[in-house]
């Protein structure tokens, strides 16, 4: 693992980046046929000095399209006859659509300067409640993609699962976020309890859920994966305060570098079920020493109370140690709460928790996100 110097910029020893060079759209070639100082003609040149640049379009002006649909009577059966068509339902194309999505969701700006881009860059003039407007069709054509990723969530076999706090019209509501290899669901709901969990995965669930030491996923979870980074972080800090827990922080450190150390080189599956047991009975007896001191007595107990999972991943080696993945799925949405400072109506849940969905997945998938929203509009 590099060690990171502090400063900003890759950490030491990290290999140097260089940017690839893009493929020239248009080539321009400068030359000379005659010598400004003595009139001679030039022959072929004797060097090149290639100079690449990069250059984004002017702002482009807004098109807009006329469609005009004719209705007709019939004189023989005097129905009413619409020229058949492909002119939109709204006034805004898909282009519009996917750009205001994108900047709300993606680019995390809120509606003032969504309002302030378009007009710069495209003088297209549309109020705060009109973005807002859009951005609920969005969500609305998401609707069945979004429950294709809930269904896809459902069926896999590890997840890592998370919830933060997140304020709806003034009261406390919880962002819960259901992350695997291949998509990332965020759900808005009023409980933090197990019937959310219940909701999005059924009752009958039985795969691997990485968390963290939450209730609620010891009940619903048959194997559970407790999140180390929360434990080792917990350690530190008892290490900062208090110069006699050192001695135990290095034995919990201990035991995950040697998780980390086994995940890397999988002895046989006897031998890793072998090794689980006594990881847990050595975190057993560091645990059961913290409980005779007041002050670890609390970090004590929450590691008794989960030792049968804090070595799953020992076994199943494609489980990971730490729930950072789903942490790092709600960084965005953490960051957008401290912009916006919350939601304003149930509404507003819907359309974040479906885009944001889409966003996040495509991304985990690798696919280009403008394109693929205006496809799915």
């Amino acid at each position: 693992m590099k060690i990171s110097s502090g400063k900003l910029g890759a950490p030491k020893g990290h290999p140097k980046y260089f940017r690839k060079d893009p493929t020239p759209t248009r080539r321009i070639e400068y030359t000379e046929d005659i010598c400004p100082h003595c009139a001679a003609k030039l022959k072929s040149p004797t060097s090149m000095r290639r100079i690449l640049e990069e250059e984004i379009p002017k702002p482009q002006p807004l098109e807009v399209t006329e469609h005009l649909v004719n209705t007709y009577i019939c004189p023989n059966c005097n129905k009413k006859i619409t020229a058949k068509n492909s002119a939109p339902k709204g006034r805004f194309g898909k282009n519009v659509q996917t750009h205001i999505a994108l900047s709300k969701f993606e680019d995390r700006l809120p509606l003032r300067k969504v309002k302030n881009s378009l007009l710069r860059n495209h003088n297209l003039e549309i109020t705060n409640p009109g973005i807002y407007g859009i951005t609920k069709q969005v969500a609305q054509k998401l609707e069945e993609p979004y429950y294709d990723i809930m269904k896809w969530i459902r069926s896999c076999k590890i997840l890592y699962i998370d919830e933060t706090s997140y304020k709806l019209n003034g009261e406390t509501w919880w962002l819960w976020v259901f992350s695997c290899e291949d998509a990332i669901l965020f759900v808005i709901r009023k409980s933090r309890g197990e019937r959310v969990i219940e909701e999005i995965l059924g009752k009958e669930y039985n795969g691997i859920i990485v968390s963290d030491g939450w209730i609620v996923y010891s009940k619903f979870a048959k194997t559970l994966q407790r999140c180390w980074a929360h434990l080792l972080r917990e350690c530190d800090e008892l290490e900062d305060n208090h110069n006699n827990f050192k001695s135990l922080n290095e034995k919990i450190h201990g035991l995950f570098n040697e998780i980390y150390d086994i995940r890397e080189s999988p002895p046989s599956d006897e031998k890793r079920l072998e090794l689980q047991d006594k990881m847990k009975e050595r975190l057993r007896i560091v645990g059961e020493k913290m409980t005779f001191d007041s002050r670890f007595k609390k970090l004590g107990t929450k590691i008794l109370n989960g030792i049968e999972n804090w070595f799953t991943c020992v076994f199943y080696t494609n489980v990971e140690p730490t729930n950072n993945y789903a942490e790092q799925s709600l960084r965005e949405l953490i960051i957008q709460r401290k912009i916006m400072g919350g939601l304003r109506s149930v509404d507003g849940a819907i359309v974040m928790e479906r885009i944001t969905t889409m966003l996040a997945s495509w991304k985990k998938q690798g696919k280009p996100l403008f394109e693929t929203m205006r496809n799915c509009l």
